[in-house]
């Protein structure tokens, strides 16, 4: 007796989808949120702080929130193609504030002029960045632990310049150049952060430079076996990072009128806190400069909310805190962590 052979029955519609199709789903999800909840959040704040205050939308406000978010995403922007490439600048903190205290130094000391002091303050930030990045490289050393340690270094650097205290300077012009505004309410330390976050927004998509690092901090690995100098690509990226933190600590210095010791303490938290909010994610190869300005944004307005609501400094520093950790947790991959800092 023949028995009878029985077809293969097409796959039920209940069938789990496959891995790769589910892990690409959700990564789509989750960089609509990156994408869209920053700015969402921006909105949800200005209404809030408005309603708590009706002071935070005068024009007189406008003009803090600009002086406030100019250094700020100056320092942001540069460390942005660091973390692009999933590397970390933990420096840039100390390096604004050693830049600060160099042109403070050529300027009342040496008697530089406001150009050439400005010049240099930014030339000390990019030497840094080339060192950061030469020896990430060369010894194939964490970024994380590198420019950890070149923060206290700068830091001790910059404490020895200015012997422990505050330098003031002589030259009173030098102040135009942050606090001056050739757009009305609008300080000039605004001016130049936007014009420099433009031209580096033109960089990550007008240039090489720009696609490979993106490229870099998506594979690493590949980058290399495709013929890209990663290396070389990641020095730049320091270098960048180094140079846009020396301009940020130029513009804390006329802003303040001296050199301080602790002018730039507060932008290590707040730049990776700006990046992170903005999109970019810790493992790199995910977002980019164009977001950042979102990131800086929230971060300002909220700095600023939080103190025209009268909430104290204590408190600010705690809801910092949480943003940061609250913005890792959706714009992390959790499938590159252990590739995590590079």
């Amino acid at each position: 007796m023949s028995q009878s052979v029985q077809p293969l029955k097409p796959p039920q519609e209940s069938e789990p989808a496959p891995t790769g199709r589910r892990s690409f789903q959700a990564s789509l999800s989750r960089s609509k949120l990156t994408a869209i909840l920053p700015s969402l959040l921006v909105v949800v704040f200005i209404i809030t702080f408005r309603l708590i205050s009706p002071q935070f939308l005068s024009i007189t406000n406008f003009t803090t929130l600009c002086a406030q978010a100019g250094p700020l995403l100056l320092i942001s922007s540069g460390a942005t193609f660091v973390m692009l490439t999933g590397g970390i600048d933990l420096s840039v903190a100390g390096v604004a504030t050693l830049c600060s205290a160099v042109a403070a130094i050529f300027d009342a000391r040496y008697h530089f002029g406001t150009l050439g002091s400005v010049m240099l303050g930014v030339l000390a930030g990019g030497v840094t960045g080339f060192a950061n990045g030469l020896i990430v490289t060369r010894f194939r050393l964490p970024s994380f632990i590198v420019t950890l340690g070149t923060m206290s270094i700068a830091t001790g650097v910059m404490l020895h310049l200015l012997g422990g205290q505050s330098l003031v300077l002589t030259d009173l012009s030098f102040g135009n150049i942050a606090i001056g505004q050739l757009i009305p309410n609008v300080p000039n330390v605004a001016i130049v952060a936007l014009i420099t976050w433009l031209l580096l927004v033109f960089v990550r998509f007008r240039t090489r430079f720009g696609v490979y690092t993106v490229a870099i901090g998506a594979g690493e690995h590949v980058s290399r076996l495709s013929g890209v100098h990663v290396s070389g690509y990641k020095v730049c990226a320091f270098i960048l990072s180094g140079v846009t933190a020396g301009l940020a600590g130029v513009m804390l210095l006329a802003g303040l009128g001296s050199a301080t010791p602790d002018a730039g303490s507060q932008y290590l938290l707040l730049s990776i806190a700006a990046i992170v909010v903005g999109g970019t994610s810790l493992t790199g190869g995910v977002g980019g400069i164009h977001r950042t300005i979102i990131g800086v944004a929230l971060l300002t307005i909220l700095t600023n909310g939080l103190d025209v609501a009268g909430i104290s400094s204590f408190d600010q520093e705690i809801v910092q805190g949480i943003v940061v950790i609250v913005a890792v947790l959706f714009t992390i991959d959790r499938s590159q962590l252990q590739d995590m800092i590079k």
